[in-house]
């Protein structure tokens, strides 16, 4: 008795894990699997199209961003700590404006200790050569001896020469002082400042970052099979939807290198008008490729379910949903690159309920 309820106890169980996993495939729902299904409807009377091949000339849209031709990181060529900063980031400047100033007790230390020096050195000097003119007269007469004159002259040649190299010292000294204002190399717009008072600056740490609004470029990286097409001086189509400019630019640089990983070569254009560019805005070049034959059908005929573009065609004499891979819009036209074929027929008067 007790092994026949063990047995039933089984075939329970087996029954429920059978029914679940019907359950889960969709057994019992009236939901249709994806794919291309008739469409409840009466019987159509509208208007029908008959899909063409067309000859049409694509375009190939590479993304992009707007750069600084002229853009240049400031840094110091001393050490020394930063004491005030000119400007913040978005100011404008003009080449020579004082940006920043390092602490000058230092370096002006310096500057007095060579001055001191070099006077010490030019009294001795003006001694050394009354010394030298006695004892030149004197060794004229043959009072003194010969070494007696060469130590004389020794001496005075010596601090000349200490003279020498105390003027390039202080002329070092100088020239490290006016390192402590740091000036503007080009007239510009302040990207960022990357230092506050108290900082210490460093020799080739970046301080500061300049770019020239004048002097805006927009760059892509284009495949390299389109890319040696290209010459400069070319017209390409290029667009900024943040600015919802689309304008002609010209091709002004191409850059004689391949990407070999991305097999693709740096292009840069200019516009003529570069009111409302920034740098690091998106841009998008149009590059037209070669003519070819495909569908274009009206966007109205194309219906938006999430994600999903679908059309009706008439298969069977049934309406039937397609779906459909959409290029660009060509002359007011959408280029349907899958999902038609030639000697389809459009119900183009069905709109279905839910559809965008």
């Amino acid at each position: 008795m007790q092994g026949k309820s063990k047995l039933f106890g089984s075939i329970i169980a087996l029954l429920v894990i059978i029914l679940a996993v019907m359950f889960m495939a969709g057994s019992f729902s009236d939901k249709q699997a994806p794919g291309n299904k008739p469409v409840p409807a009466a019987v159509y009377s509208g208007k029908v199209v008959s899909v063409e091949l067309t000859s049409i000339k694509p375009n190939e849209l590479v993304p992009g961003t707007v750069i600084a031709k002229q853009n240049t990181q400031i840094s110091s060529r001393v050490m020394a700590q930063v004491e005030r900063l000119n400007v913040r980031a978005g100011d404008k400047v003009v080449k020579g404006d004082v940006l920043i100033t390092l602490q000058q007790d230092d370096f002006k230390a310096q500057l007095a200790q060579s001055d001191a020096q070099i006077k010490a050195i030019q009294a001795s000097l003006t001694q050394a050569e009354k010394q030298l003119k006695r004892v030149n007269d004197l060794y004229s007469q043959g009072v003194v001896s010969v070494s007696d004159y060469d130590d004389a002259k020794a001496k005075f040649d010596n601090l000349t020469a200490n003279l020498a190299i105390a003027q390039q010292q202080q002329t070092q000294a100088q020239v490290a002082l006016s390192f402590t204002q740091i000036k503007a190399p080009i007239s510009g717009v302040v990207v960022e400042r990357l230092v506050e008072p108290g900082d210490t600056a460093a020799p080739g740490s970046p301080l500061l970052a300049l770019y020239n609004p004048q002097q805006l470029q927009l760059e892509f990286n284009v495949r390299e099979r389109q890319a040696i097409k290209l010459k400069l001086g070319d017209s390409l189509e290029v667009k900024l939807p943040s600015l919802n400019i689309t304008a002609d630019a010209t091709v002004t640089e191409i850059v004689p290198v391949a990407d070999s990983a991305a097999r693709s070569m740096l292009i840069r254009l200019e516009l003529i008008s570069q009111i409302g560019l920034t740098p690091g805005l998106y841009a998008q070049l149009k590059l037209p490729l070669s003519a070819d034959q495909g569908i274009l059908i009206s966007p109205d005929w194309v219906y938006q379910f999430g994600q999903l573009s679908m059309v009706y065609v008439i298969n069977n004499d049934l309406i039937e949903r397609r779906f459909v891979r959409l290029g660009e819009v060509i002359n007011s036209k959408q280029h349907v690159v899958a999902g038609l074929d030639p000697s389809d027929k459009l119900a183009i008067d069905y709109k279905p309920a839910g559809a965008k």
